[in-house]
């Protein structure tokens, strides 16, 4: 199966793109703009679905973020974790699923499986060849889980999910904020990853960013020094 597409030339030219069935951990300072890059690397391709798990964001606001063309719209799905928190009586949508806190592991892994038969329906109908779909998803963030629920049930939950990344070969970039956990609780999420991106922000200049990436494996690239622009990811030479 052919790598995802990162958008960023340093991984998608050295390494080929990112190995189906990566699980990738995005180390990130507070206001280093995660959300954006996360978003960028998750970003749907032509062949490609996203979903995002988010308990920082809803669903209105990850749509925005994305920005996707009509023509893509289909592509993207969102299970909303907080809405449901001020809405009790919000219904699901087509593309939209909602759990009704950031506790309900249980309901959100069946909301993915909802949403990943829904995908594979799509695609089987529309598709001319049939096929296992390509999915990017996004955890929007692993910080925010931590400050619901206790770690032992985090992890049982991510190393369920994060196997099924694996075995469908997918992709998934799981938000963190390392200033907020201690090393005991970093050194047993890094158990479910096979890659890492530390950004690192510019001292000197805050829209500045450094990323590192780099796969347990030993795959990875030189770092990139970029900033956004919009929505656009500008690689600074």
């Amino acid at each position: 199966m052919d790598p995802f597409r990162s958008g960023i030339e340093k991984i998608d030219g050295e390494i080929g793109g990112i190995r189906p069935g990566s699980n990738i951990l995005l180390l990130a300072p507070p206001f280093a703009d995660a959300e954006r890059l996360a978003y960028f690397l998750t970003e749907p391709g032509d062949s490609d679905y996203t979903i995002v798990i988010s308990t920082d964001q809803d669903a209105q606001d990850i749509v925005a973020s994305y920005n996707l063309p009509d023509s893509a719209s289909h592509r993207l799905w969102i299970i909303d974790c907080i809405t449901k928190t001020m809405t009790p009586t919000v219904p699901d949508e087509e593309q939209v699923k909602f759990v009704g806190s950031p506790v309900d592991l249980t309901g959100m892994g069946i909301k993915f499986t909802k949403i990943l038969d829904a995908i594979q329906r799509t695609e089987s109908a529309n598709a001319t060849i049939p096929g296992t779909p390509r999915i990017r998803v996004c955890i929007n963030s692993l910080s925010s889980f931590l400050v619901y629920t206790k770690l032992e049930s985090i992890y049982r939950f991510f190393h369920i999910l994060s196997a099924r990344i694996r075995r469908m070969n997918g992709i998934a970039v799981y938000i963190l904020n390392p200033e907020g956990v201690d090393e005991k609780t970093l050194s047993t999420l890094k158990q479910l990853m096979n890659g890492l991106i530390e950004v690192k922000e510019d001292e000197n200049d805050p829209g500045l960013h450094t990323l590192r990436f780099q796969m347990t494996s030993g795959g990875g690239v030189s770092p990139v020094r970029y900033r956004f622009s919009g929505n656009d990811l500008v690689v600074e030479t």
